[in-house]
C-alpha cells in the first residue's frame, strides 16, 4: 500500500465518507479498554484544560477588535487575522481536548471517534498556522525592503489570492492526512494509536514531516534576514529607518512565528528520534504557546488591541466611572504639588504664610 492511499484512508476526508467510522484495519479497537492502558493526569490535565479556557476568552475579543478596526487595511493584519481562526482550531485540540483527556486518563480506544477528529483539526490546524508563519516572515520582509518585487502578492485584492493558498494547505491538511492521536500515558498526541498489530511505520505522516522541516528553516531563514536588514538601516540609513508601528508589528511578528518554529523543531526529533515523556511534554507545551502566546503578544504589545478588548468586554458605565475618576486624579495631582511644597516650606520657617 502506498502512502498516498494510506493518508486517505486514516484522514478525516475517509472518516466522513464511510458514516464518521474509523478504517476498520488501522484503527480497530476491537478488545482493547482504552481507559485501562491509560493512565489519568489529574494535574497536568487540570492544567492544560484551564490555560485553554483562559487563552480562548482572551484570543476571541482579540480576534473581533481586529477584525473591525482600521488595522484591517493593512496586509499583515489580514494574515493574522486568518492566523488566529488556526491558533483557535489548535487550541481547542492541545489544551481543551488534551486537558479533558489527560484528566480522564484517555487513550484511542476511549473516545474513538472525537479523538480522531480533534487530532485531524489539530494537525490540520497546525499545519494551515506553519504556512501563515511563512507568509507572514515574508509580508514583514516586503514592509522593510519594499524592492522585493514579491511584494505585489500583498497589494490590493491580490492579498486575498495570497491568503488563499494557505487556507487550501489547512483544508488539504484537515481532511487528507493522517491525524494526531491522544494518548494520556505521554500527555500528548502521537501520529501512532499504539494499537496491537500494527507498526509505528503504519501511521507515518510525510506531509506533516515535510511541513516542520520547511517551517523551520524558512522561519529561521526569514527572521535572520529581517534581523539583519532592520539593523542595518537603524545603524546607516536614519532617513529610512522604519516607523515605530513597522517595528511593533515586527517584533510581534517574530514572537508569534518563533514559538511555531520552537514547536515545529522538537517535533520533527520526535518523529525520527526516541524523546523522553519529558521531552514529549515539553513538546506538547511548544505547541500550546506556539498558539497561545499570539493572543497575549495582541493584549500586551498592541495598545488598538487592548484598549478595542477593554471597550468590547467592560461595560461604558464602568469605563465612565474609570475615566471621571482619573480625570479627577490627573486634576489633584497639581494641586497636592503645591500643598505639600507649601507644608514643607511652613515646616522650615515655621510660619503658615508663604515665604519670599
Amino acid at each position: 500500500m502506498n502512502f498516498l492511499t494510506s493518508d486517505i484512508e486514516q484522514s478525516l476526508n475517509y472518516f466522513i465518507r464511510n458514516g464518521f467510522n474509523v478504517h476498520p484495519h488501522f484503527y480497530n479497537c476491537v478488545g482493547v479498554d482504552g481507559f485501562a492502558i491509560g493512565q489519568p493526569r489529574q494535574y497536568i490535565g487540570t492544567y492544560f484544560l484551564t490555560m485553554g479556557i483562559i487563552l480562548l476568552m482572551i484570543y476571541i475579543p482579540c480576534l473581533i477588535v481586529i477584525s473591525r478596526s482600521d488595522l484591517m487595511k493593512s496586509s499583515c493584519y489580514k494574515i493574522m487575522v486568518w492566523l488566529g481562526f488556526l491558533d483557535i482550531g489548535c487550541i481547542l485540540t492541545n489544551s481543551i481536548a488534551t486537558g479533558f483527556l489527560g484528566i480522564m486518563g484517555a487513550t484511542f480506544c476511549s473516545y474513538p471517534k472525537f479523538i480522531f477528529m480533534m487530532g485531524s483539526l489539530g494537525c490540520g490546524c497546525w499545519m494551515g498556522s506553519c504556512a501563515t508563519c511563512i507568509l507572514l516572515g515574508i509580508n514583514r520582509c516586503c514592509d522593510v525592503n519594499q524592492h522585493l518585487r514579491i511584494r505585489t502578492i500583498f497589494i490590493g485584492r491580490k492579498i486575498y489570492l495570497t491568503i488563499a493558498v494557505p487556507i487550501l494547505f489547512t483544508i488539504y491538511s484537515i481532511f487528507f492526512t493522517k491525524p494526531v492521536i491522544f494518548n494520556s500515558n505521554y500527555m500528548s498526541w502521537f501520529f501512532n494509536p499504539m494499537l496491537p498489530g500494527h507498526e509505528a511505520t503504519d501511521y507515518i505522516n510525510i506531509a506533516h514531516t515535510i511541513n516542520n522541516c520547511v517551517v523551520s528553516l524558512a522561519t529561521t531563514a526569514i527572521y535572520s534576514y529581517l534581523c539583519i536588514l532592520l539593523f542595518a538601516k537603524s545603524k546607516h540609513f536614519r532617513s529610512e529607518s522604519i516607523s515605530r508601528t513597522q517595528t511593533q508589528i515586527f517584533f510581534q511578528s517574530v514572537l508569534i512565528c518563533s514559538f511555531n518554529a520552537i514547536a515545529a523543531y522538537i517535533y520533527v526529533y520526535m518523529q525520527f528520534f526516541y524523546s523522553p515523556p519529558a521531552v514529549v511534554l515539553v513538546g506538547q507545551l511548544a505547541w500550546q504557546c506556539a498558539h497561545g502566546s499570539v493572543c497575549i503578544v495582541y493584549i500586551t504589545m498592541n495598545k488598538t488591541v487592548r484598549r478595542g478588548v477593554i471597550d468590547l468586554l467592560v461595560p461604558r458605565i464602568i469605563r465612565d466611572k474609570a475615566r471621571i475618576g482619573s480625570n479627577r486624579t490627573t486634576t489633584l495631582r497639581p494641586i497636592l504639588s503645591v500643598v505639600g511644597v507649601e507644608a514643607r516650606l511652613t515646616t522650615r520657617t515655621g510660619s503658615s504664610g508663604p515665604v519670599f
